[in-house]
């Protein structure tokens, strides 16, 4: 089969289907782990957009790839206590399909309304704020290596010839070597497809114009080479990602008419989200100094905060 394919079932259709945990009982970490702090300074930034008048009320708020639903929780509870009154004029969903998940989200936003949507050819958004953490670097992908791509077959990576469509697109974007989501462009075309008119924020790691694989496994915290290890010793029962390539990115941006609002390293982004403004409104400064400086010197510069609009016509 395709490396997509398996990619495809050993992520969606099993290990995150299961509602596995993200944090210290999981296999990785992201900055929702860390604490309620990263969730705050996204809220502060969703209120700077209202304020510049970027983004105008009423909206519709949507996370993608929730998990547990931390990151809403945060983000909620910090709208809460910076401008309680905008709510009256928000509405919110999550889009997840696997309804372990949706169970888990539900316990997370217990007192919170909300509706879940399983994908976003389900929805139809007006005018949306899209938010996601360490989306993309879950979509299925294929492996490029010059002019081959890879296949799985009894839990072995083999290389053959690249399909025509395939290696015109590689073309396109210069990619010689490196992973390559097909997922992606259909993505842009449902978020293209659903909505009227949104800005999206999403964190995620990645570079631009890859010369070598970033495919990796996490368990337990620990990190895999998968050219290296029995595939099928960690199918399904451990985390697979990869370094998002930002080359494809843009272009998706770029092809979709989309405007460009932010793409910059995430630690800087967060500093300008109002991190020393936070502080000084924190009756407990030391327990988000503590996530402060997790969040900026445990996740290295690939961490990238990108931000882009559609509006209509």
């Amino acid at each position: 089969m395709l490396f997509s394919e398996f990619f495809q079932k050993w992520l969606h259709e099993t290990y995150y289907k299961n509602a596995v945990f993200v944090g210290r009982k999981g296999d990785f970490y992201t900055a929702v782990s860390v604490g309620e702090l990263f969730g705050s300074l996204l809220a502060k930034h969703f209120l700077s957009l209202i304020d510049k008048k970027i983004l105008t009320l009423p909206l519709q708020v949507v996370e993608i790839g929730a998990n547990e639903g931390y990151l809403s929780c945060d983000f909620l509870s910090a709208l809460v206590k910076f401008r309680p009154s905008i709510f009256e004029k928000l509405e919110f969903y999550i889009i997840e399909p696997h309804e372990k998940l949706q169970i888990l989200q539900k316990q997370t936003l217990q007192d919170v309304e909300f509706t879940h949507k399983k994908t976003l050819k389900d929805c139809h958004f007006t005018n949306a704020f899209i938010f996601c953490n360490e989306l993309y670097d879950s979509f299925a992908c294929e492996l490029i290596d010059n002019d081959k791509m890879a296949f799985v077959k009894d839990f072995k990576l083999i290389f053959k010839p690249l399909t025509p469509a395939l290696k015109k697109q590689c073309e396109l974007l210069k990619l010689q070597k490196g992973e390559f989501s097909p997922y992606l462009s259909s993505f842009f075309e449902d978020l293209n497809a659903a909505c009227e008119r949104f800005v999206f924020a999403g964190f995620d790691y990645g570079g631009f114009l890859p010369q070598k694989f970033s495919l990796r496994i996490y368990q337990n915290h620990q990190l895999y080479d998968p050219f290296e290890v029995d595939l099928k010793a960690f199918f399904a029962k451990s985390d697979l990602t990869y370094n998002v390539n930002f080359t494809h990115l843009k272009y998706l941006i770029e092809k979709h008419h989309f405007k460009l609002l932010n793409f910059k390293k995430q630690s800087q982004a967060l500093l300008e989200f109002g991190l020393e403004s936070i502080m000084e409104q924190s009756e407990n400064k030391e327990k988000l100094l503590s996530q402060a400086k997790y969040l900026f010197f445990n996740f290295d510069a690939k961490f990238h905060f990108f931000e882009f609009q559609k509006s209509p016509l």
